[in-house]
This record gives structure tokens, C-alpha cells and sequence, in this order.
């Protein structure tokens, strides 16, 4: 049950298309290792990145590495945005322009990561668009006989949009279950046609069928009949003849899948609109001018329809004389009151915190939250941010 709900749920063409692992880390990785026996050695190819999570920039760090070619860094810009950067001194105010990364695509180029969303700035990308740029440009360069593939890290991406695979026209896409409400376990779309020209086994020899040439010993049945109830969960959101306790056979048997796509397009919209009701809240307060002179700044940009309701900030000296604070006292500070969960750190984006000037260690404080959470709990988050911080009503 869990590829056939895992391929309906990211709009792939067929469950065989579907794998998993212990970690999205790990799909990562073995993607990586099933690639390289394609990749031209000696600075033939070349592999772009964004400066985002660990995950979706080491192992093709590692791949370069190990076949003797460059990974160049599509790396953030400052923005615009007179939410974030009140007075043009905020230079955690940035984001991904496309127009940088354009020059860094050449006939070499082999392989594009990216992150459908930053977990650290929280906004999202325009995969679809940014995909077509991709191969539009690559095949210009090379005099249409360029090969390009883009594969997309979806993990903090998955509990506030839909993926669709099919729309993007990506090859290879990932995800972590339990970042969206089931057990831990993660899934990887690897494209069929991508899977046959592309990768080799990098599993026993006489395993030859493409799903378990990059799946390693096979996921745990539990685990992936688990996680087939993460589908009809997510259907019930924004659809109210669809129980969360109904079973997955019945919610798959009866509906076809332009139905079920519907379903939980409708679903996500109704996502989208409570999170967009809190990310107002908790940015509007975070940028009032009185915190921007308290010296708080908002990692990123703050527009709603661009970005997840993950917030990062941090506190700098502010412009009313008061100290910096620690990203990791403001945590400990907010622990310490009780019943909020909030946390700081790198959150294994250590290279964006790095591009950002931010000690590693400390990096930002994190506010992460999701459909599920309300207005008074965003309520309680200021609540408590004001107390550590020093902020009077």
C-alpha cells in the first residue's frame, strides 16, 4: 500500500516509480553512488547546488569529488523586502533569484539540486519554472546534446504544498514522512525513464528491476504499510466526506486519481490558508518597528505567499542600545516558561548559516509550525518571545 499511496500523494506516473529508506539523507546518497557510473570524469560534467540542507549538497560534493568534477553553489542574494529589511540593513533578508543562477548552467552541466522549500528562509521555489529554465538553458548550451537531470529535496516542502512530480517535470524528488505525520521512514520518485538511462545498481547484481537496484535491503513492511495512512489523512483536511479513519483501500478503490488529486489539491489549499493566518501573525510581529530597534531580524523575506510558516530569526544589537542575545538563550528562555517548542541552531543547513555570517553553532531561533497549530498558540509564541527578550507591551 505505501508506494501506491506514496505515488498518488507527489502525482507520479506508477508506484514502481516509488522508493524508500531509513532517511531522506540515505536516498540521497545512494541516488548519488547509482548515478556516477554516468558521470563523465575530468571536469566533463558539473553539478549545481543550492546553499541549503546537508542533504541535497553533500553527496553530490562527494560525487564531484570522486569523479573529478566542480559542484558550483547557487548561492542567496538580498532581497527587497520592506517587511524583512526595514531600512536596508538587514542582511539576513535573502532569497534565490533565478536570474543567479542561470550563468552558472554550461553544456557541462549534469546534474541541478534544489530545495522546493529552505528550511532555514522558509520560502518556496517555483520548481516548475525553474525546472523549464534549467533544461531550456542547458539545451542551448550544448547545442541540444546536453544531459541534464534535476532532482528536488521536498522534505520541507511536503507538510505545506502538494508535490506533483508530473507538473515540475523533475527526475528524481524526495521526502520524509515523518515530517509529514507518519512514521520515519523517507520516499524518493525516481523517474522510470531517468531510473533505465541513468543508474546503475548499487544493490546486489542479480537484483536488475530499477525500484530495488537503488533500495537496499528493502523498508520495513510496518513502515511502509504505515504510511499509507498519511493519504487519507491529508485528504480529509479540505474534504469533509473524507475520514481520517476511513481505510486507505477504501479511499483508493473509490476514487480515481484525478479525483484524489483534486482531493487534495483541495486540501492543501485549505493548508495553505490557515498557515498563511499564522505566518501574518508571528511576522507582524517580529517586524513592528519596535522589535526591529529591539534588534530582531527576520531570516529570509516575509511574503506570505512565498514562503512556509518556518520561521527563522535572530536577535542583533538594536538600535535602542540593548544586546545582542544568543540564539540558544532565546530557546533555553522560551523552554524554561513551558508548553512552546521552539529551537535554534543549524538545522543542517550549516553552509547557508555560514554564507550568512552566523556562527555555527548558534545559528538562528526556528519557529516551525503547521496546519494544525492556532492563533493562540502563535499568541503564546509572542507571549513568551516578548518575556525573554525584554519587550513591554
Amino acid at each position: 500500500m505505501g508506494p501506491a499511496a506514496t505515488a498518488l500523494l507527489v502525482n507520479s506516473w506508477s508506484p514502481s516509480e516509488i522508493i524508500f529508506s531509513n532517511a531522506s539523507t540515505q536516498l540521497s546518497e545512494n541516488l548519488a553512488r547509482a548515478l556516477e557510473h554516468t558521470i563523465r570524469p575530468d571536469g566533463e560534467d558539473e553539478f549545481i547546488a543550492m546553499c541549503e540542507h546537508e542533504t541535497n549538497v553533500g553527496p553530490w560534493q562527494k560525487l564531484a569529488g570522486r569523479t573529478r568534477n566542480k559542484l558550483l553553489f547557487w548561492n542567496p542574494t538580498r532581497i527587497q523586502d520592506a517587511g524583512s529589511d526595514q531600512d536596508g540593513s538587514n542582511p539576513y533578508a535573502v532569497g534565490y533569484l533565478v536570474e543567479n543562477l542561470i550563468p552558472l548552467l554550461s553544456s557541462k552541466t549534469r546534474l541541478v539540486a534544489l530545495s522546493a522549500c529552505s528550511n532555514i528562509l522558509g520560502s518556496f521555489m517555483d520548481i516548475k519554472s525553474i525546472t523549464k529554465i534549467i533544461r531550456e538553458t542547458v539545451h542551448e548550451r550544448s547545442g541540444g546534446l546536453g544531459r541534464v537531470e534535476v532532482v528536488v529535496d521536498c522534505v520541507a516542502y511536503a507538510p505545506h504544498r502538494r508535490i506533483d512530480v508530473r507538473d515540475w517535470d523533475v527526475d528524481y524528488a524526495f521526502f520524509s514522512y515523518y515530517k509529514v505525520y507518519g512514521p520515519h521512514i523517507a520516499a524518493m520518485y525516481v523517474r522510470a525513464g531517468s531510473a533505465q538511462s541513468s543508474l546503475g545498481s548499487i544493490s546486489h547484481y542479480f537484483i536488475t528491476d530499477p525500484t530495488n537496484r537503488l533500495q537496499l535491503g528493502g523498508p520495513g513492511y510496518e513502515l511502509t504499510y504505515a504510511i499509507s495512512r498519511v493519504l487519507p489523512y491529508l485528504m480529509s483536511i479540505g474534504n469533509a466526506n473524507t475520514s481520517d479513519s476511513s481505510l486507505v483501500e477504501k479511499v483508493i478503490s473509490s476514487m480515481d486519481e484525478l479525483s484524489i488529486g483534486s482531493a487534495l489539491t483541495k486540501s492543501f489549499d485549505a493548508i495553505a490558508n490557515q498557515e498563511s493566518t499564522l505566518v501574518e501573525r508571528l511576522i507582524g510581529f517580529l517586524t513592528e518597528k519596535k522589535q526591529w530597534n529591539r534588534g530582531i531580524r527576520v531570516v529570509g523575506g516575509v511574503d506570505l505567499k512565498e514562503r512556509a510558516p518556518t520561521i527563522s530569526f535572530v536577535v542583533v544589537e538594536g538600535k535602542d542600545g540593548k544586546p545582542a542575545m544568543r540564539s540558544q538563550d532565546i530557546v533555553a528562555g522560551v523552554d524554561a516558561q513551558g508548553g512552546i517548542g521552539i529551537r535554534f541552531g543549524h538545522f543542517y543547513a550549516a553552509r547557508l548559516i555560514e554564507f550568512l555570517g552566523l556562527p555555527e553553532a548558534d545559528g538562528v531561533v526556528r519557529v516551525s509550525l503547521v496546519h494544525y497549530n492556532t492563533l493562540e498558540e502563535v499568541d503564546a509564541i509572542i507571549t513568551a518571545l516578548k518575556k525573554v527578550i525584554g519587550l513591554k507591551d
